[in-house]
């Protein structure tokens, strides 16, 4: 499984995430015994969300002064495919003026992570 980070105000939280439509979904569920976690499934794969504040701690200062929020709030979106990952976060309601960070040292807004073409795999994409 493969992940990005996603940043938001102290709005971001899984609800944001349970009010975007996920096309192409078979069901969509918070995972019973996990605190924090939702799934959507689409059969043949599925997409994690991990809502955790506690990822702030994984952060050196100097990475944190990336984000503009004074309360920053963090999911991990966990996924097999980067093509679904892709398409979800092009969605027209998934949500704007969050930032992402890819794992790979990039951290920036969703629209220039699009933008780029959502640069996730290797540091050579960035």
């Amino acid at each position: 499984m493969l992940y990005i980070i996603l940043v938001g105000d102290v709005t971001f939280t899984l609800d944001s995430i349970k009010a975007v439509q996920h096309y192409g979904s078979i069901s969509s569920y918070d995972i019973v015994g996990v605190e924090g976690r939702y799934c959507i499934d689409y059969g043949e794969d599925h997409i994690f969300y991990d809502y955790d504040n506690d990822i702030i701690y994984d952060y050196e200062e100097s990475k944190l002064k990336n984000f503009p929020f004074n309360n920053p709030h963090f999911i991990m979106m966990t996924y097999r495919s980067e093509d679904r990952m892709k398409e979800v976060l092009c969605h027209n309601d998934f949500p704007k003026g969050i930032y992402v960070d890819n794992g790979f040292g990039l951290i920036v807004t969703i629209e220039e992570f699009i933008i780029m073409g959502m640069p996730v795999s290797t540091w050579e994409q960035q």
